[in-house]
């Protein structure tokens, strides 16, 4: 690991979301502009100068989720999201996600967690030892 990448893993939250965008080119007012708005969309507005060991266990999932979508991706993929939070905590990360399916980008994820699934009704594709067994729009856990 370079230096400067292993100097910004030891940075405050601010920082790690200009890693992603600075690892790309992105040029250091473009990164200004970018980051805060996205800091906004997950919720961690004003947090910017904490470390990661100062947040709780869903601010760190929108940390990881901030960084995934700073650079706009047309697919975000999400193992297990929502799998060592709360309820509530884990809920407002579902919300998180599916705002971010409103703007356009494919969130493609993977539970285990059947209220989950049963709740939003979204498109379910299942898988059974690498083969593609269902493909429901409006699917259900089974």
């Amino acid at each position: 690991m370079t230096g400067r990448l292993a100097r910004h893993f030891r940075q405050h939250l601010l920082d790690q979301r200009r890693v992603a965008l600075e690892v790309i080119g992105v040029p250091p007012h473009q990164v200004q502009q970018r980051v805060p708005p996205i800091l906004r969309t997950v919720g961690l507005e004003g947090k910017e100068g904490r470390f990661p060991k100062q947040l709780s266990g869903g601010e760190q999932q929108r940390v990881s989720i901030a960084r995934a979508i700073v650079n706009h991706p047309p697919i975000l993929l999400a193992d297990e999201p929502t799998g060592n939070l709360d309820p509530g905590t884990g809920s407002g990360i579902m919300q998180l996600l599916m705002e971010i399916n409103r703007t356009g980008t494919t969130v493609v994820m993977a539970t285990h967690d059947s209220n989950i699934v049963d709740k939003y009704r979204k498109r379910v594709v299942q898988f059974d030892h690498g083969v593609l067994v269902r493909d429901q729009e409006r699917g259900v856990y089974q």
